[in-house]
């Protein structure tokens, strides 16, 4: 099951925003009244003169509020004892100042012509003020730009108690989500059957909230509203909890790492490390930039060569039951099915069956050789197992342990004095033994499921070539997957959720996954195996539950751990809440948003953006030296053929009530039932899903919700996709003059296009199938050119607690630093298509449009983190840190050299040896 999505401050993904107008003529009228003004030639009339008083006004107001500022960073540059220049000084924390103020000049760029144009609204007083109390005028711009930019955002920001970072991404996030709040609080409560589309879909989204804000109810009702799914699970598979529970020869377990974990365990660096490669190659297949093809691959044999012990008619009947049940609620469990699209085929949107391997509950397969976290994860199922079992069967389970545990006692006492022991009155297998309590009958078992997990997952390949498709595309005949699956009935398993589809081909993402895994299944004993299903379905559903309930409580210990939460450490119920109003009736609350913070005008702007880049990228193609001539032109074909979304999806359509009332139509949310709210919805997208297989994808359907902070390129659909929820301030503001809006939101739409063109995009075609359109040469010099850029990254760093330099993996980073470079291809669009333009500028801010283009770059990549977190991030993350991703792209262009004036073998401008070039 999806749990709620959490938050991202990835930058493949920022922008969004109000309403306004930026075009040039529209500030003609404005132009003309202040030339009115200073006319001597003719009397003002009685209008001029109330605009000419409210123009000095507006001048004067501004005017205070840029000294204000201007002087607040006079003033904290004295104050301050110590500040480090250097361009090599990467971010750290930053506290909150004090500061006194004082009215002292700004000083000006270092170079170019400013326009005169100067916008008075307090819209640009408002953003004005907003920059230059962001930067460090002190800072030479050409020595550090990112200082120059923000250094005084750097000195005034706190990081919250409860976060481990903040920056621009997080305050769009969190202003969203305030947005959202707001309009959920707003709702009235109605109730009836004739309410319009529109109050119909307010009522569920204001229920879904409720349901999931009152704790009080959710922690009384306790398991109960779970223990539906656990029971059907042990009434078709079979029960988990035997007394007394089989020896140890019926299923071998792991190794004893009982006490192995204590409360002052601190995961390893290493652990994380796989962790975060695991997330981002689980994504990395959509986003589209997992990398080369691999050297090798999985030779394609015939399944029917991968023989596989023989397995009961009864037993496999058992299994697909539960795996059906199990799967249409959305829990992981030995496979998995996906529908996706055909990328290997002659039309990418048909929608087609796919195989994957199961995953575990740890993040990757290297937490299952980590003896602490084994014995964590072993004591969490144990303890999960045991609640449930204590509460589904109480007369059967509870009674009969208290007098199993008082019978005990008792025999502990005589022990001494008999000497075969106590004279036990019950016979059989029902017989209590020493060591049989349930707690101790749970941890033995949860020892063996977590090791029979492990073995699961060691069965499976690398996520690096499970998410590249052309390791993972493996099409083979249904009947040879089904006869390779022992355990399951794939016909039956099938008509549970497309009954009138069978698909004649399944594309196996790791073959030799199906011999393997059939051969554990036949060989674990059925009460471990049920074990499992039970586990992995509480773990699935516990984010569900009342935060006291005990399944609840054993998977927050084990997140506590895996995510470095500090013990005991209280979940934001609102931010909970709304990532779940974000998972079950998303739509109903983007709509919402969009009507609140977007406008068509906003849409229509954003589009002409992106294709105003991917206008300049045409463009450009033909003369990029390291591209031969047959691959430019593919990739112009490609170009043209490249889809831009903004805003909001048509599929359900966001614009219209009765679409998203349809979409949701078969969705029954009860403000007092949260968990049968999620199990609901779960439900739902699951069928929608299936219902997909054989069809044609809709192309109005989004993978993103409107309110998300985020953007992507998908390459089977060759769509570039930038949510309402990004194109906000610092991302983006319609009203804003064209030089911020592509300096910022141009970013990072040319950022999303790029990886289009890299060497993961060259293995999709114009049409979005897999297809090499590169050829050997262009290959070889783009990786030569990509090394360049992998070298000069890995000379960056961030600082540790201790203050010691810890450098950043610039082959780990390296298609994401490549995408960054795409900055060249937003400044060329906006030159083009304000080539002979004089556009307005800001009041205070004595720079070129030139300069404020990069300004507002910059701005994007506004963060602050704690050391340790910086650390964390620079081992795992796949983009540099945002000091460096601003400083790194800039050093690499000649327009921002020029912009200002920056010399050759200064900090901005290194020598052109030192520089990388790719697009």
């Amino acid at each position: 099951m999806a749990e709620p999505r959490p938050s991202t401050d990835q930058e493949s993904a920022p922008l969004l925003a109000g309403a306004g107008h930026d075009h040039d003529d529209d500030d003609e009228p404005q132009r003309k009244a202040f030339l009115g003004i200073y006319d001597p030639s003719r009397p003002l009339t009685a209008l001029e003169r109330v605009l000419a008083v409210t123009a000095l006004l507006l001048l004067l107001v501004s005017g205070t509020f840029i000294g204000l500022f201007a002087g607040t960073e006079h003033t904290l540059k004295k104050e301050r004892k110590h500040h480090d220049n250097s361009p090599d000084h990467p971010t750290v924390t930053a506290t909150t100042t004090e500061v006194t103020t004082t009215t002292v000049p700004v000083p000006g760029p270092t170079g170019g012509v400013p326009s005169k144009g100067v916008c008075t609204t307090p819209d640009c007083v408002l953003l004005s003020a907003s920059i230059l109390k962001g930067m460090n005028a002190s800072v030479d711009p050409c020595d550090n730009f990112y200082q120059f930019a923000l250094g005084g955002w750097l000195d005034s920001v706190t990081i919250p108690a409860d976060r481990a970072l903040a920056g621009s991404f997080y305050e769009v996030a969190d202003n969203n989500k305030r947005i959202i709040k707001k309009i959920i609080e707003a709702i009235p409560e109605e109730e009836g059957d004739s309410l319009d589309a529109e109050n119909e879909n307010l009522q569920k989204l204001r229920r879904m909230y409720d349901s999931c804000m009152d704790v009080n109810t959710l922690n009384t009702v306790g398991l109960e509203p779970f223990l539906p799914l656990s029971d059907f699970v042990l009434e078709s598979f079979g029960k988990f909890n035997l007394n007394p529970m089989p020896g140890d020869d019926a299923f071998v377990g792991g190794d004893d790492v009982t006490g192995a974990y204590t409360d002052d365990y601190v995961l390893p660096a290493e652990l994380v490390k796989a962790a975060a490669e695991v997330e981002y190659y689980r994504n990395a297949k959509n986003r589209g930039s997992f990398g080369p093809a691999p050297t090798e691959h999985v030779a394609t044999e015939s399944l029917v060569d991968l023989k596989t012990p023989e397995i009961s008619k009864e037993r496999r009947d058992k299994i697909t039951k539960t795996l059906a049940f199990l799967h249409s609620r959305g829990v992981d469990s030995l496979v998995q099915f996906a529908i996706e699209g055909d990328a290997g085929g002659e039309d990418p949107q048909v929608q087609s069956l796919w195989l994957y391997q199961s995953f575990g509950g740890l993040p990757s397969k290297e937490y299952y050789e980590e003896a602490p976290i084994v014995d964590l994860y072993q004591s969490v199922v144990a303890g999960i197992l045991q609640n449930i079992a204590e509460t589904s069967d109480k007369d059967s389970f509870i009674k009969r342990d208290i007098v199993v545990d008082v019978a005990q006692e008792l025999a502990e006492e005589l022990a001494a004095d008999v000497a075969d022991g106590w004279p036990w009155p019950w016979p059989g297998d029902d017989k209590p033994q020493p060591g049989q309590s349930l707690e101790e009958r749970m941890r033995k078992l949860a020892a063996q499921v977590v090791q029979f997990e492990r073995k699961v997952v060691k069965a499976g390949t690398d996520f690096e070539f499970l998410m590249n498709p052309h390791y993972a595309y493996n099409p083979y005949s249904f009947d040879e997957v089904n006869d390779a699956l022992g355990f399951l009935d794939l016909p039956t398993y099938l008509s549970t959720f497309a009954p009138r589809i069978s698909p004649s081909n399944i594309t196996v993402t790791y073959p030799p996954y199906l011999k393997a895994i059939t051969k554990l299944v036949a060989n674990v004993p059925d009460h471990v195996l049920s074990g499992y299903f039970v586990a992995k379905l509480a773990l699935s559903y516990a984010p569900a539950l009342g935060p006291e309930v005990g399944v609840r409580s054993e998977k927050r210990r084990l997140e506590e751990v895996l995510q470095g939460i500090k013990k005991g450490t209280e979940e934001n119920r609102q931010d909970v809440c709304l990532r779940w109003v974000d998972n079950t009736v998303g739509y109903i609350a983007g709509r919402e948003f969009v009507r609140e913070a977007f406008s068509p005008e906003a849409k229509v702007d954003g589009e002409k953006i992106i294709t105003d880049i991917v206008s300049a990228f045409h463009k450009k193609l033909p003369s990029i030296k390291w591209m031969d001539a047959e691959s430019a032109a593919a990739a112009q074909k490609k170009a043209e053929a490249i889809l831009p979304k903004v805003g909001y999806p048509l599929y359900p359509d966001t614009t219209k009530p009765e679409s998203i009332k349809n979409w949701y139509s078969r969705l029954s949310i009860d403000r007092s039932d949260f968990f049968g709210n999620v199990l609901r919805s779960e439900l739902l997208d699951n069928s929608r899903t299936w219902l997909t297989l054989g069809r044609q994808r809709n192309r109005d359907s989004w993978e993103m919700l409107p309110q998300t902070v985020n953007a992507y390129y998908s390459p089977p659909d060759g769509e570039i996709v930038f949510p309402a929820g990004i194109l906000q301030p610092p991302f983006y503001h319609l009203s804003w003059p064209a030089y911020l809006r592509y300096g910022a939101f141009g970013a990072v739409a040319a950022h999303e296009l790029t990886h289009a063109f890299d060497n993961s995009g060259a293995q999709y075609d114009e049409k979005g199938r897999l297809r090499d359109w590169w050829t050997n040469q262009t290959v070889a010099a783009f990786e030569e050119r990509a090394q360049c850029v992998a070298k000069q990254y890995s000379k960056f760093y961030v600082l540790d607690p201790e203050g010691n330099k810890v450098f950043v993996n610039g082959n780990l980073t390296n298609g994401e630093d490549i995408a960054d470079s795409g900055l060249a291809q937003a400044y060329a669009a906006w030159r083009a298509v304000t080539p002979d333009d004089k556009p307005f500028s800001l009041p205070g801010l004595d720079f070129t449009p030139e300069q404020l283009f990069f300004l507002s770059f910059a701005r994007v990549w506004a963060q602050i983190a704690r050391p340790a977190t910086a650390v964390a991030r620079v081992r795992t993350d796949p983009h540099s840190p945002p000091y460096w991703r601003a400083i790194g792209t800039l050093r690499n262009l000649p327009a921002f050299h020029e912009a200002f004036a920056c010399k050759p073998g200064s900090g901005m401008n290194p020598l052109k040896k030192d520089q990388c070039e790719l697009w």
